[in-house]
């Protein structure tokens, strides 16, 4: 079941970034924004759904952070990924209101 989950959510992430790209590459740029900010909130909450069921996490190539590390450390990567998905949800709000 979370193996599938997380194919889900990894299909869900790639068609998001494609889009992003796309809308960059058209210079559509109130879409293509406010594309990068979804594509953040999703890579957020995908980091928190591994973190919560126990599996590894990757925040990026070169980290990744196996689930039988120190819960202090995974509890930091949790933390980062918070503080991105803070980021990405603030822009969301101010890149929409405006």
């Amino acid at each position: 079941m979370i193996a599938r989950i997380k194919t889900v959510s990894f299909a869900v992430l790639v068609a998001a970034l494609i889009i992003t790209m796309a809308l960059m590459l058209a210079n559509v740029e109130f879409y293509g924004l406010l594309s990068v900010y979804i594509f953040l909130v999703l890579w957020s909450l995908q980091k928190v759904f591994l973190w919560y069921v126990g599996d590894d996490f990757g925040i990026a190539v070169q980290l990744k952070i196996k689930k039988d590390a120190p819960k202090v450390i995974r509890l930091l990567g949790l933390m980062f990924v918070c503080f991105v998905f803070y980021i990405a949800v603030k822009g969301l709000f101010e890149h929409v209101s405006t």
